[in-house]
């Protein structure tokens, strides 16, 4: 089937001739959430008047990439913005996570979604973001890093081997499926030319399997939120009428109305952003509910004795006593709940503090200073911000050790002082030629 006449069946011809034309000669649009800790919604808007508040989601705002190129500023560099794509927002939006629930964010990858429901969550609560793909998970867990959360296990995880150990366990879930990406096309000639009825009959029986592990690991009145980027109706409307045919009592929630949105006759409760009515590059969202009453988790105090009576000092110096920490192969994490990950193959529990050696405290890590205040920090000039980003030594006139530096009240990462040096702990995989804006 022709992807044009897929979109006059699916929209009718005057929504689809609008949509097309969108498509085919509309402006990519860009969008980006603020990280609050590190960046005030006041402070933005006055540094940069010409971004406009997201029509609904909080600290979220759009922008012209030729006015303000986001991706090359030291606000990315430092965590303090994620970008993503406006339309993207919006099932985290309507899923609604609190700073009491537990969510599980099945295909995570890049990380997008997970950093934004952290963001809506005031970094408390818990996130499992996943990806089954290992590089796509690391790919998240560098996202994460860089945006400093605290409440995220990433992990890597078939949940099709280990959803029995997670049933009725999660507040919200989150199944942004893999799909057919055509609301992707403007993006992609390439993705276009590769429409077929085949791959969506194909990608519409993998989504229906993982909304099906979803609604399993989802508690009694739960909320799970069920997205594509794709305008088909074989992987939107028919997935969640097949899913429903084998899980009558799913509970179908009607989403809020909005002239920007799209409601398909055949699934009114769900809602289409589509880039000629919405600022984005489009996403197909609808939300479900499992009956009965939603409990919340019993908060596990964390443990006093053990690792983290060991480290005691360092976690007083970093404000981090409270919280749970606990090592992992000799790694020492710090997260805001304790979470059982004994069914999970992770790649980071919340932030990441340093890695021992013969247990001892052997390095700080980078997440560590993304994820501080930079009220534990060294302000440093922007002549020596310009250095640490690429990667440089500079002069620090304090006494050996480690500190973590800071540019503009943002927290950019470690050095170790040697003798008035600081040598530079930036992860190499992040340093660059930075211009100072």
């Amino acid at each position: 089937m022709d992807f044009r006449i897929s979109l006059e069946e699916h929209f009718g011809k005057e929504e689809a001739d609008a949509l097309f034309d969108e498509i085919e000669h509309g402006k990519l649009t860009h969008a980006l959430i603020l990280n609050p800790k590190k960046i005030s919604d006041e402070d933005f808007r006055a540094r940069y008047p010409e971004a406009r508040p997201h029509p609904f989601v909080p600290h979220a705002y759009l922008y012209d990439k030729e006015v303000y190129d986001f991706g090359k500023k030291i606000l990315y560099d430092a965590g303090a913005i994620s970008i993503q794509d406006a339309a993207a927002m919006m099932p985290i939006y309507f899923l609604n996570p609190t700073k009491e629930d537990t969510l599980l964010d099945i295909c995570a990858a890049p990380g997008g979604k997970s950093i934004e429901a952290s963001i809506m969550m005031e970094d408390e609560g818990t996130i499992v973001s996943n990806d089954i793909s290992y590089p796509r998970a690391k790919a998240l867990s560098q996202n994460v890093e860089r945006m400093g959360r605290g409440n995220i296990v990433v992990a890597s995880t078939d949940f099709v081997f280990s959803s029995v150990y997670f049933a009725g366990r999660f507040d919200k879930v989150l199944v942004d499926a893999p799909c057919s990406g055509s609301m992707m096309y403007r993006k992609s000639e390439e993705a276009k030319s590769n429409f077929t009825p085949a791959k969506l009959r194909g990608n519409a029986h993998r989504q229906i399997e993982l909304l099906k592990l979803g609604y399993q690991m989802l508690k009694p009145g739960g909320t799970l939120a069920y997205s594509t980027c794709s305008f088909s109706k074989e992987e939107n409307e028919d997935v969640i009428s097949l899913f429903l045919a084998s899980v009558p009592e799913a509970e179908l929630i009607d989403l809020p109305d909005d002239p920007t949105f799209f409601r398909p006759s055949a699934l009114k409760q769900a809602v289409y952003l589509l880039p000629n009515r919405f600022y984005g590059e489009g996403q197909f969202v609808c939300c479900l509910r499992k009956p009965g009453i939603l409990t919340p988790d019993r908060y596990q105090a964390p443990e006093s004795e053990g690792a983290s009576s060991r480290y005691r000092g360092f976690l007083e110096h970093y404000g981090l006593i409270g919280r749970s920490n606990e090592i992992f192969r000799k790694k020492f994490y710090s997260i805001y709940r304790k979470f059982d990950v004994s069914h999970l193959n992770i790649l980071r529990y919340g932030v990441k503090l340093f890695e021992m050696r013969d247990s001892q405290i052997y390095l700080p890590d980078h997440h560590l200073a993304a994820f501080l205040d930079s009220s534990y920090s060294i302000p440093i000039s922007k002549e020596e911000a310009m250095a640490y980003i690429r990667g440089d030594t500079f002069l620090l006139d304090k006494m050996d050790g480690f500190y973590i530096v800071s540019y503009a009240g943002l927290n950019l990462g470690f050095v170790k002082v040697t003798a008035g040096t600081a040598k530079n702990h930036y992860p190499r995989g992040l340093r660059r030629e930075w211009d100072g804006e």
